[in-house]
């Protein structure tokens, strides 16, 4: 009687070797995995989270690239407001809603330097789930652990973005806003284009 399932040894030790060099390229270099999607630029208004008006964006989204309200859903990374002293402050997304829905790790950090000149976020020195009190034409870097965009993302578990504000209204509780995010789970560009890292 023939085995119908019998495979040669060789064969089988072959394909193994082949997986395992491709899930090690994977997961090992994600340089490796191309991006897909183009890095997205920006700019606009936000409101202060406490005393906006209904429906107004008081938040950023890096994933989609948008300026959202913050609400309950928790779908928006950083949210914005401005404090008795008038200093802008920024809030992760569970400094907004914790306890209220289903949230994600989102560490922010302030960097040196113009806004043009940071090219990539960087790979340390985030400050997670905590409050950032920063002022106008400070570069601020975001780190977001969002599970709904990179569930199946084989190249990282990581989205980032970085935006500044370059001028706050007290009265009307409006700041100005330029940003760009990279929706490429685990790529820390901020080139224009499709990033390569």
């Amino acid at each position: 009687m023939t085995d119908r399932t019998y495979r040669p040894k060789s064969a089988i030790a072959l394909f193994a070797a082949a997986m395992l060099a491709v899930t090690g390229a994977a997961c090992g270099n994600f340089t490796g995995v191309p991006a897909s999607l183009y890095t997205l630029q920006d700019s606009g208004v936000v409101y202060a989270l406490n005393g906006a008006p209904p429906s107004a964006p008081t938040s950023l989204h890096l994933f989609s690239g948008t300026l959202l309200p913050a609400d309950a859903s928790g779908l928006f990374d950083v949210a914005f407001d401005i404090d008795s002293a008038g200093r802008i402050v920024v809030l992760p997304e569970r400094a907004v809603i914790s306890g209220l829905a289903p949230s994600h790790t989102v560490s922010v950090q302030a960097v040196s330097g113009t806004y043009d000149a940071l090219d990539r976020a960087p790979r340390s020195g985030y400050r997670a789930d905590t409050a950032l009190v920063i002022t106008t034409n400070q570069v601020v870097v975001v780190q977001s652990q969002d599970a709904n965009a990179c569930s199946v993302s084989i190249s990282g578990t990581t989205l980032y973005g970085k935006f500044v504000i370059t001028s706050v209204d007290p009265l009307t509780r409006q700041m100005t806003i330029r940003f760009t995010t990279d929706p490429n789970c685990g790529f820390y560009s901020f080139a224009t284009g499709l990033p390569k890292d």
